[in-house]
């Protein structure tokens, strides 16, 4: 659906009102952007654009802004932002909205003006009548977070945009390095295509080195070789992360915080839950969702349990100052590797 509008954009051929709603807000921001650009083919915005928060701003004001001709130009293209009277979530703050304007203009639309509505939301709220006609008159798009394949489609296409080349294998590592927020993985393809040279390939070596690794991703490294039993590779990672000078009580708040997810997604999942249902009903992207189910694997229910109480009863231990921060760590890790090694004992 996405791909579709863009081409559509790209051929010229643009809608009068344009619905753009979802939890992924790079791909709306993009997408209204590159309306933009060819509504008012590349002249200056500061005369035919205008942007509207309707957080704060009843939209009967954005509908007189779009009945309003353009000036030095052929087309005016209108913005709505934060739309969300549109959508099943609570209004931040009371404006006395008129969908029903909307809907009229929707209707008869000015044909010198391009209306985007952008609604941060995962859900519109199809109860409402005007919302499912609005949904008829305007071009209606859902722009969902990306996971697996079609993140890593993503990727590979924002590196060919950038006139670089790079194998899966490559486009997968980065993706675990940056995680799949759109918005830091477009700004670090950039930087790697620039390093690369156009008509280059990036390589996993040049990810290594070009992309710094975050703390979540190496928190997760840590659980993952200790859920592996690789109890001395779990280490050497926490002792590179001390002396980076990360704090102790941070590294143990992630694992504490990957611990309940896993425990959540790993109850949800023997629900039938599918992992878009997972993310959706604990508010995260896709993507977590997919590694912690997998590293949820190596954890049966009870032991997450029973480690999840553990990690949170060394936390205020080391916060009531009953035990030094970085040995709490130590024996905690060295507890998770144990528990791993006594699992796998009963196991056989």
């Amino acid at each position: 659906m996405i791909n579709a509008l863009m081409r559509e954009v790209e051929e010229g051929i643009l809608a009068p009102v344009y619905l753009l709603y979802g939890r992924e807000p790079f791909l709306m921001e993009e997408i209204c952007g590159a309306i933009q650009e060819r509504a008012l083919d590349g002249g200056d915005p500061s005369f035919n654009k205008v942007v509207v928060d309707l957080d704060e701003v009843a939209v009967q004001q954005l509908i007189r802004e779009a009945e309003s001709p353009p000036f030095f130009g052929e087309r005016r293209i209108v913005i709505g932002r934060n739309a969300r009277f549109l959508s099943t979530a609570k209004a931040k703050q009371k404006v006395e909205h008129r969908p029903e304007e909307l809907l009229r203009y929707a209707q008869e639309p000015l044909p010198t003006t391009v209306v985007v509505l952008l609604v941060p939301e995962e859900k519109l709220d199809t109860r409402k009548k005007v919302v499912k006609m609005l949904e008829k008159a305007a071009r209606t798009v859902r722009c969902d977070p990306l996971d697996g394949k079609e993140l890593e489609k993503w990727v590979l296409d924002r590196f060919r945009r950038h006139g670089v080349k790079a194998q899966p294998e490559v486009v997968r590592r980065l993706i675990r390095q940056v995680g799949s927020d759109l918005r830091l993985l477009h700004n670090e393809c950039a930087k790697l295509a620039v390093y690369a040279g156009t008509g280059g390939t990036v390589s996993s070596e040049d990810v290594d080195r070009m992309v710094p690794r975050t703390l979540e991703e190496d928190v997760f490294k840590l659980m993952d070789r200790a859920a592996g039993r690789k109890v001395e590779e779990a280490f050497s990672i926490l002792y590179d992360l001390l002396n980076q000078r990360e704090e102790p009580i941070r590294i143990l708040a992630l694992m504490i915080r990957q611990f309940r997810i896993l425990l959540q997604v790993k109850l949800l999942a023997a629900q039938g839950k599918s992992e878009r249902e997972i993310a959706s009903l604990l508010g995260l992207h896709p993507y977590p969702v997919k590694l912690a189910r997998r590293q949820g694997k190596a954890y049966s229910e009870r032991q997450l349990r029973r480690l999840l109480l553990s990690a949170i009863e060394t936390d205020q231990a080391i916060k009531s100052g009953k035990i030094d921060k970085t040995l709490a760590l130590e024996r905690f890790l060295f507890q998770l590797g144990q528990d791993h090694a006594a699992a796998a004992e009963r196991g056989r």
